[in-house]
């Protein structure tokens, strides 16, 4: 399955996916980051992984000049594909059109692999800032309802939130994939151990309970900015 950044998006305090360090008092002040784009740049065998880097750097600063409220990098650590993963925050469909009728595309060189592009909704707001971030990414039975697929992302993003002490929730609105993604926060993987400790008991529960998952990912990043 693909990961995605987040991812975000991804990828929060109270008004971030990706939590940067500022503050939710801060982030409520400025912006509702209702909104995320998300991409996935794949690192190519046999290239410089800094290269690579120092470019979606750049990338990433045009897009803020451009008009996102907020963006960063991260870098795959564990998990799946050996890729970057860059987020964008916006408060409105307004802000995203004004954003992108008015952007010129440079004529760049492509330095990464594949890449993918996803827009999705900032469902829940409580992730603080960290240095790691991992993400869960969840699909569900194609037979449910939306909503009935909403209610099992809510269950599991409740564990999350309680056993790493603040997650953000996000959920597909274009782009590949019909997806949730929960994404919380660590500062070393001795916290991160501490936190698996933490959601032992709260999984528990939901063991014997039917929660239609259709597939399930899990993505560890550290940030680069």
């Amino acid at each position: 399955m693909k990961k995605y950044l987040l991812c975000g998006l991804v990828f929060l305090s109270s008004g971030y996916i990706y939590a940067d360090g500022h503050s939710s008092a801060e982030a409520s002040k400025k912006h509702e980051n209702n909104f995320a784009y998300l991409s996935t740049y794949t690192i190519p065998a046999g290239s410089n992984p800094a290269t690579l880097e120092k470019s979606l750097l750049r990338n990433v600063q045009d897009l803020k000049d451009e008009g996102y409220n907020n963006c960063g990098l991260l870098r795959h650590a564990f998990g799946g594909d050996r890729a970057f993963y860059s987020y964008c925050y916006f408060d409105s469909w307004e802000q995203f059109a004004e954003i992108n009728d008015n952007v010129s595309n440079a004529d760049v060189r492509q330095l990464y692999g594949d890449h993918e592009d996803r827009l999705v909704a900032v469902d829940e707001k409580n992730l603080g800032p960290s240095k790691y971030l991992v993400m869960a990414t969840y699909s569900f039975g194609p037979y449910l309802t939306m909503a009935e697929r909403g209610e099992r992302a809510k269950i599991l993003f409740d564990i999350y939130d309680e056993g790493f002490g603040g997650c953000n929730m996000m959920s597909h609105v274009w782009g590949p994939g019909l997806e949730w993604q929960i994404v919380c926060g660590f500062d070393s993987y001795a916290d991160f151990a501490k936190k698996n400790a933490a959601l032992a008991p709260l999984i528990e529960p939901i063991m014997t309970q039917k929660l239609d998952i259709l597939s399930h990912s899990d993505d560890i990043m550290v940030r680069v900015q």
